[in-house]
């Protein structure tokens, strides 16, 4: 049995259950919830994939956030999958969420073209370009090779499951940035590409992106002004700080 810990996210707003040891929710997580913008622009019932969902983190942070989103989450790891069930229970969401645990090529629970939006954070390394941690959970999380899924895997499973027309919001590493344009584009399966590089400190270089791009829509690719996290003392930035604290959401 995974033994867990309670923490929280949104400055307490979610309680979240996550493995004792292992990959635990960042501030990756709230920024990609964040991006879907402000709560009041949801003005009708949505259905949200979290793809990669862990233990419900990044959706159930959206979900929490607006009473129109109901949530579909995936994970490869079943006990994490468990904790997400728990985690949704916990924060009285569980009657507009559902999970599922699976490998995403091979999963067949999941309704086809069903989805408005999408969420993920797919394994930053890429396989073979690094060792894979000795904990399986961390392994499975942070690269390709212990699920054996590529980022086009993800992007296949993506395109399968939205809707025409439907968004998906991926986080990744800025140096993939080109591997993320590529496998979104390449058959055309997404266009309209809006992309938010994220900064530790200003005048360093970006480390994260969020990528936004819709379903069989094309348009040109909107590069957005940064998102700095940090100042140069360490502490977070305004717009950072009520971004965590779930004050302030990311408009792209």
């Amino acid at each position: 049995m995974t033994e867990v810990i309670e923490t929280t996210l949104l400055r307490g707003q979610l309680k979240l259950l996550q493995p004792k040891q292992g990959f635990h929710a960042s501030t990756d997580t709230v920024l990609l919830a964040a991006a879907l913008g402000e709560k009041s622009k949801v003005t009708r019932k949505q259905k949200l994939l979290d793809l990669g969902c862990g233990v419900g983190s990044a959706g159930l942070c959206v979900t929490l956030n607006n009473s129109n989103i109901s949530l579909t989450g995936l994970d490869i790891q079943e006990c994490l999958v468990g904790i997400a069930h728990q985690n949704a229970t916990l924060n009285q969401l569980s009657d507009r969420c559902r999970f599922f645990s699976g490998n995403l090529v091979k999963e067949r629970q999941i309704e086809d073209n069903f989805f408005d939006l999408a969420i993920c954070n797919p394994p930053y390394q890429e396989a073979g370009t690094h060792t894979p941690s000795p904990r399986l959970n961390k392994a499975l999380s942070h690269g390709e090779d212990a699920s054996e899924t590529t980022l086009k895997d993800w992007c296949k499973y993506l395109q399968k499951k939205i809707k025409q027309g439907g968004f998906i919001y991926m986080i990744h590493r800025a140096d993939r940035l080109d591997d993320v344009i590529v496998e979104l584009t390449a058959k055309r399966w997404f266009g309209s590409l809006v992309v938010l590089p994220i900064h530790s400190r200003e005048g360093e270089p970006a480390k994260r992106v969020i990528v936004k791009a819709r379903k069989e829509r094309y348009a040109p690719i909107k590069l957005l002004p940064a998102l700095v996290m940090h100042e140069k003392d360490g502490s977070y930035t305004k717009t950072a700080s009520q971004i965590l604290d779930g004050k302030a959401f990311i408009d792209m």
